[in-house]
């Protein structure tokens, strides 16, 4: 008779969970699924044209760097580490008995749980998998936990990483965040002839670096009839889509001038500049 786990792999397994490439891939875990450590995010990739789930704000970020990264194609987060027949965790639980360490559960039952890996990123031509964890969260336990996690990978010849909050730049990050939603610029239905209008209204300004941000958003938006804001719109959009350059380890004020670098002719969707340029 099979297990209770057994049972719900397979059933998760059936519902396409940890299967998928791209805006096809589901993750093992859901919002139910696991605790929250903060605030909630759903942000739309721009590498997979999905809904992603963060429950905590440091993840988001890291997906935030990432998914920005011209050498990144795809992400998935929350990749179950089943073993080659993606039906049971016979291997991590060898793994754990390898390194003589518990295997981790689930508290409530204190049954055998899936370990998950926060993330799979492939690259152009490989593969590697990152832990994201908080510094001050990583005790003896958790390092146990991420050599199986890490030995997993090593079997695949999958490089494997362990990331904390130090690793992110705030500032890049806060950047990206201010600008990423607007990569799906048909949500903001302003024509694409505006956009082209509104840039030659606003690059030569924006390139003396004389007026701040609203002063120039909001004469164009007045020269060109369009609605408040929308100008600004366009400009989060112009630097998402790596046709205005900006030194993006300056952060974006709006009551400041825009640090804008150069000007290039707008990237095929998904090819967009890498992290620290």
């Amino acid at each position: 008779m099979r297990t209770s786990l057994e049972k719900r792999i397979a059933r998760w397994v059936k519902e396409g969970r940890g299967r998928g490439t791209g805006e096809g891939y589901k993750p093992w875990l859901t919002a139910k699924g696991v605790p929250s450590k903060g605030k909630t995010h759903r942000p739309k990739g721009i590498k997979t044209a999905r809904e992603h789930l963060f429950l905590s704000d440091w993840e988001y970020f890291y997906f935030l760097l990432v998914d920005w990264s011209r050498l990144v194609v795809d992400i998935r987060e929350q990749f179950p580490l089943l073993d080659e027949s993606g039906l049971d965790i016979s291997e991590t639980v060898s793994i754990a008995k390898e390194l003589g360490v518990d295997h981790p559960i689930d508290p409530p039952g204190n049954e055998l749980k899936v370990i998950t890996t926060d993330f799979l990123i492939d690259l152009h031509h490989e593969q590697f998998a990152v832990s994201f964890k908080k510094n001050d969260s990583i005790t003896i336990r958790e390092v146990e936990k991420m050599e199986i996690e890490r030995m997993y990978w090593a079997r695949r010849g999958v490089r494997w990483e362990l990331v904390t909050e130090k690793d992110i730049p705030l500032v890049y990050v806060k950047n990206i965040e201010y600008v990423h939603s607007t990569y799906y610029f048909e949500d903001y239905h302003i024509p694409l002839t505006i956009v082209e209008k509104a840039k030659r209204i606003m690059e030569p300004l924006f390139l003396k670096r004389e007026k701040k941000i609203t002063d120039i958003t909001n004469f164009c938006d007045d020269r060109l009839g369009l609605q408040p804001g929308e100008s600004l719109a366009i400009v989060r959009y112009c630097i998402v889509t790596k046709q205005w350059n900006i030194n993006m380890e300056e952060l974006i004020e709006t009551n400041q001038p825009l640090a804008l670098i150069g000007i290039t002719m707008p990237n095929e969707k998904g090819g967009l500049g890498q992290i620290a340029n």
